[in-house]
């Protein structure tokens, strides 16, 4: 069986559906941002100066308002992966070659492997979201403890405690990014393999932006490298995965489909 690429030329880097899609992060990030918000406001409520004042009732508070996320979380989750199950499965390449291929087969296993996909993001995504008023409370005891502890000055934890929101904040972009990306990768690979690819292209973003790591493997340019999607590469810096899956990552995968 012979293969294509996505693209007329594989040296030519187009423009592709299959890449993580700002407007998606960008609308989950906004809804991330809101938990960040109103966690660092439970944060902060509980700071006078340099020191948190009733620690155990604001642990309380955040955590009783992180169980209460367990619903709107999940919504978020599986609309995100509703919002790139459809991306995908609109990508014209794929469209092209479900037509010469048994469209029922590839469409039972991509709804068989999405569903099972989805189901563990979606349990991951609701923990991570979860996670941002619990972890925003063990930072403020940190740096109330670090006051104690090191002997810093109480103007700098004072500040760094006020600065919870905007830290919250920074950390919500961070899963946002990378959940988006994961996501992506997670879908896409469940989506090539129903129609038989096995292989793939690794393709990064292209600009300055992109770490050493993603930039180059073992002295060669990574873009456009080729890998089995059963084997994900080692990279320069040691860790191991497809595109996408690392932590900030906008790379993407780009399948190799069989040609007939």
């Amino acid at each position: 069986m012979k293969f294509k690429s996505f693209t007329k030329d594989a040296k030519k880097k187009t423009k592709s559906k299959l890449e993580p899609s700002r407007a998606i992060e960008k609308e989950f990030e906004r809804a991330l941002k809101k938990i960040a918000r109103a966690s660092g406001g439970i944060v902060e409520a509980h700071v006078d100066g340099h020191k948190l004042v009733n620690t155990e009732q604001m642990k309380k508070a955040l955590k009783a308002y992180s169980e209460a996320l367990t619903p709107w979380a999940k919504n978020q989750a599986l609309k995100l992966l509703g919002d790139t199950t459809k991306r995908i499965k609109s990508d014209k390449a794929y469209k092209e070659n479900a037509n010469k291929m048994s469209k029922i087969m590839s469409k039972e296993i991509f709804e068989s492997e999405t569903g099972l996909i989805s189901m563990a993001l979606v349990n991951e995504q609701v923990a991570l979201i979860q996670s941002i008023p619990l972890e925003a409370g063990e930072r403020a005891q940190r740096l109330a403890l670090e006051g104690i502890a090191s002997g810093r000055r109480a103007d700098e934890i004072a500040s760094e405690l006020m600065k919870t929101t905007e830290v919250t904040e920074s950390r919500a972009k961070l899963i946002a990014r990378t959940e988006t990306a994961r996501a992506n990768t997670a879908l896409n690979l469940a989506r090539a393999t129903s129609v038989g690819s096995t292989h793939y292209r690794w393709r990064n973003s292209g600009d300055k932006a992109v770490r050493d790591a993603h930039e180059k493997l073992h002295g060669k340019k990574l873009d456009g490298q080729v890998f089995a999607w059963n084997k994900p590469p080692t990279l320069d810096d040691g860790t191991t995965g497809h595109p996408g899956t690392f932590p900030n990552c906008r790379c993407y995968a780009e399948p190799i489909l069989p040609k007939e």
